[in-house]
């Protein structure tokens, strides 16, 4: 399992990693889509909508006899998304502040047809908990599709990092958001569960945005900063870009 600091969840380091996702090889908001469509008419739950990466494409697909609620822990990043909304005249589409953990509180008996989440169901607390419960918060032939980084996610700047400073620990584990036993778990509370996987990179073309990626990051290692960000200049004195591999893990769970 991944752990997650504060600094990922504020929206500025939040929105700096959306842009990075932006120019990733392949866009993980059409492959989310595939996965889990949503026609018109239907309800539509984003957790940890962020800035609405999701929950926009999914108020477009449901059209104006859907709705759409993001919920985002993050002030910043919700007031970002409503500004969003206004603009494209997404009256379906609203949005909470709110946390994983008090998710029951804030829906309030609400039910979907549709929860997804995209890299932040694992800010709660006890995701595997939260996964099942979420089965009770679905109509008849609902589906929650949960996505976030697979095993090999970020694994070069791992590698530069320890080479770096070897004598520093801290950089996160690479493998799967979500584990095997952690889904057969959750499983238990569905009829139905498929696992995708969609291997991904982003290229940084400079040591700049390279390091500022990953100090916005739970990898980052401040007291390493001065060794990483050294060998990060290296490398582009010999090298027009860094290839940063993103695989996702996408799992999808049916009533």
């Amino acid at each position: 399992m991944i752990p997650h600091s504060e600094k990922d969840r504020c929206g500025r380091a939040h929105r700096d990693r959306e842009a990075v996702n932006t120019a990733a090889r392949k866009s993980l908001e059409d492959w989310a889509l595939s996965i889990a469509p949503a026609g018109a008419g239907m309800s539509v739950l984003d957790l940890g909508c962020g800035t609405g990466k999701l929950a926009v494409p999914y108020a477009q697909a449901v059209g104006p006899t859907g709705s759409v609620l993001g919920v985002d822990i993050s002030p910043e990043s919700v007031a970002e998304l409503q500004r969003k909304t206004r603009r494209k005249e997404l009256t379906n589409l609203r949005v909470r502040v709110g946390n994983l953990d008090e998710i029951e509180s804030i829906l309030a008996g609400e039910t979907f047809d549709l929860i997804v989440s995209s890299y932040a169901i694992y800010y709660a607390s006890d995701m595997p908990g939260l996964l099942r419960a979420l089965a009770g918060r679905l109509t008849a032939e609902g589906r929650v599709f949960v996505c976030g980084p697979g095993e090999g996610t970020n694994h070069e700047m791992d590698e530069l990092v320890r080479k770096a400073a070897p004598e520093r620990n801290g950089a996160r584990p690479l493998d799967d958001f979500l584990s095997l036993d952690q889904i057969g778990f959750v499983s238990q509370s569905y009829a139905k569960v498929e696992q995708h996987r969609l291997e991904n990179a982003v290229s940084f073309d400079t040591a700049r945005t390279l390091l500022s990626w990953w100090r916005n990051h739970s990898m980052h290692i401040p007291q390493a900063d001065p060794a990483v960000e050294s060998a990060v200049r290296s490398y582009f004195e010999t090298h027009k870009a860094f290839l940063l591999t993103k695989n996702v893990l996408g799992v999808l769970f049916c009533r």
